[in-house]
C-alpha cells in the first residue's frame, strides 16, 4: 500500500509538471519574455496582421459580388433600377422617348471603388478589434483606418491602411498597409459593359454573338429581354463571377 502512494504521488507530480510547462508555454505566447529586438516585436506583429487580413477576406467579398449583381452601384436610388430574382438591377442606359437608343448613365470604375471603399469602411468597423490585443507586454498605438480598392482586370485589390505601433522600453516596429487580393474578373466585365452600352448608345441593338465570337469565347454574355427593357448578364468563362445590368426601354 505505501509503494501504491508513492507511485500515485509521482503521479500527480508528473501531471503538475506537465500542466506547469503547458501553462509556461501559454504565458509565453500571451505575454512578453525576452530580450527586446524588433525581431521579437514582429513575432507580436504576426496575430495582429493576421487578423486585419482575415477581417477583410470575411467582408471584402459580399460587396464586392453585390456590385457586380447590382450593375456597378451599391447605392440604388429609386429609378435607377430594376428589380430582378430579388436584386436590386441598375439600369446603364436611359430611354429616350421614341428613339430605339438610350442615355449612357456614365458609370466609371472610379465610382465603383469609391462605393466599395464606403461599405468595406462600415464593414470592417465592426470585424476590426486591435484592442484584444493590448495588455500583453507591450504597447499598441494605432491611427485612423482607411480602406481602398483597385479594380483590376481580373482581381479587386483590397488595402486598409492603418498605421500600427508595437513598442517596448525603446524599441518600436510600425505597419502601414495591410492588403488582400480577391480573384474576380470585375474590371474585364465592366470594360464588356461599356462596350455593350456604347453600342446601345449608338445604334440601340447590340449583338452579343457577334462579340463573343470576335473575344473568341472568353465571355458569356446572356441577353434577356424583360418587357420593356433588355437585361445583359456578363460572366468570364472561367470564373463564375456575375456582372449584370439593364439596359431601360419603352413601353408601347
Amino acid at each position: 500500500m505505501k509503494k501504491r502512494g508513492q507511485v500515485t504521488l509521482f503521479i500527480i507530480l508528473g501531471i503538475l509538471i506537465v500542466a506547469a510547462v503547458v501553462l509556461v508555454l501559454y504565458l509565453r505566447g500571451q505575454l512578453f519574455f525576452g530580450p527586446v529586438t524588433p525581431d521579437n516585436l514582429n513575432i507580436k506583429m504576426i496575430p495582429i496582421k493576421e487578423h486585419i487580413i482575415k477581417c477583410m477576406q470575411e467582408v471584402s467579398p459580399q460587396y464586392i459580388e453585390q456590385i457586380g449583381l447590382q450593375g456597378g452601384y451599391l447605392a440604388t436610388p429609386t429609378d435607377t433600377y430594376r428589380m430582378w430574382d430579388n436584386e436590386t438591377v441598375s439600369y446603364l442606359c436611359y430611354n429616350i422617348k421614341k428613339h430605339p437608343i438610350c442615355y449612357n448613365r456614365m458609370l466609371t470604375k472610379a465610382h465603383m471603388e469609391q462605393e466599395l471603399e464606403n461599405s468595406l469602411e462600415l464593414g470592417l468597423a465592426q470585424c476590426i478589434d486591435i484592442s484584444k490585443f493590448e495588455g500583453k507586454g507591450y504597447d499598441i498605438v494605432y491611427g485612423k483606418r482607411k480602406s481602398t480598392v483597385e479594380i483590376g482586370n481580373d482581381k479587386v485589390i483590397v488595402t486598409v491602411k492603418m498605421p500600427i505601433t508595437i513598442k517596448k522600453d525603446d524599441v518600436s516596429i510600425t505597419e502601414d498597409e495591410f492588403t488582400a487580393n480577391f480573384n474576380y474578373p470585375l474590371g474585364r466585365l465592366y470594360n464588356v459593359a461599356q462596350d455593350i452600352v456604347d453600342v446601345e448608345t449608338q445604334y440601340g441593338e447590340f449583338d452579343q454573338l457577334t462579340y463573343m465570337l470576335m473575344k473568341k469565347g472568353q465571355y458569356i454574355i446572356n441577353k434577356q429581354r424583360p418587357y420593356p427593357d433588355k437585361l445583359y448578364i456578363l460572366k468570364t468563362k472561367d470564373n463564375p463571377y456575375i456582372f449584370q445590368f439593364f439596359i431601360e426601354g419603352e413601353s408601347t
